[in-house]
């Protein structure tokens, strides 16, 4: 049981660096829930199933199931999302048919009817690659163009 949730606990707290500029909060516990969890020790595999939905200090994410690749270390290697996938943090929120996070590029894909916003601003396509630590985003379309909507910031009062 203590490996299972060093494996988990390490998995998010890989997460919370990427996805905050701020330094992730170690103390803060990892909340997973699901209908159904399966660990695989071969394959180095976790898969959670059913209404999967996950809490690490400001950062929430929750799909329909979700596949965590470890790597030799039991680090997290690379994580599929699969169904109504979501995930929010601060004032950023994205979401798609699925997902994906690779730790090696530090980038998050958002596939099919891919939305990432942050404040009032939104970038919309097929396909959405969210590169972390640049902080910068891809859109492409293969069927449907991409579109991005910008609001102008307020002026601050003097």
């Amino acid at each position: 049981m203590v490996k299972y949730t060093v494996i988990f606990l390490a998995l998010f707290l890989t997460l919370s660096k990427g996805f905050s500029a701020e330094k992730p909060d170690k103390k803060a516990p990892t909340i997973i829930t699901a209908d159904k969890v399966e660990y695989f020790n071969k394959e180095r595999l976790i898969v959670y199933n059913g209404n999967v939905e996950v809490n690490k200090g400001n950062i929430y994410l929750r799909a329909d199931s979700m596949k965590v690749y470890l790597d030799t270390k039991n680090d997290v290697a690379r994580i599929v999302a699969v169904g109504n996938v979501y995930f929010k943090q601060e004032n950023k929120w994205g979401k798609g048919n699925e997902g994906e996070y690779i730790k090696d590029q530090d980038v998050i894909i958002l596939r099919g009817e891919a939305e990432v916003h942050q404040d009032k601003n939104s970038v919309e396509g097929e396909i959405i690659y969210y590169y972390i630590t640049e902080e910068k985003a891809v859109s492409t379309g293969q069927k449907e163009r991409v579109r991005t909507i910008f609001f102008p910031k307020d002026k601050e009062a003097k």
